[in-house]
């Protein structure tokens, strides 16, 4: 990723960001443990190095997803991290689609979150305006299923 360029601007579907993670060593039960938190993410190379330059790319296809993320409650930016020797975590991949995390958390690799920045937020609205709106297509199928239970049902008056 030497040629990614971080300390610029995003286009309109790559953003080159920073990020920093921050391990956490805590006593559990008498023992010790070690978590990973989400320090920093950044359009800006941070001073530590430890900082890793990776680019969120937004893809057409899952904008399925993207809506789903944007609609939530607490709309989230996921980083998808390989675990090294001695425990380390080093973030590989950033994403907004939660079925891409989920993916690889069922995959056993390490995947942290953090509340979706709104930068990035507005960012990827303006993604999902310019390439539209995809229909999920099981939501069709729901439907069709509520309306046939609804015609079965509704003929008993």
């Amino acid at each position: 990723m030497g040629e990614m360029q971080p300390d610029h601007g995003p286009t309109s579907d790559k953003w080159p960001l920073w990020v920093l993670l921050d391990r956490q060593e805590t006593q559990s039960r008498g023992w010790p443990s070690v978590s990973w938190k989400i320090s920093q993410i950044s359009a800006v190379k941070p001073e530590d190095p430890e900082a890793v330059p990776l680019c969120l790319q937004l893809h057409r296809d899952e904008r399925i997803a993207y809506r789903f993320n944007l609609s939530a409650q607490a709309p989230t930016l996921f980083v998808i991290c390989e675990e090294m020797d001695a425990g380390k975590l080093v973030p590989r991949k950033l994403s907004v689609a939660q079925d891409l995390a989920a993916d690889h958390l069922d995959a056993g690799q390490p995947v942290l979150s953090i509340p979706m920045p709104q930068p990035v937020y507005v960012w990827l609205e303006q993604f999902m305006a310019q390439h539209g709106e995809l229909e999920d297509p099981k939501a069709g199928k729901r439907r069709l299923r509520a309306q046939a239970s609804g015609e079965m049902s509704g003929g008993t008056a």
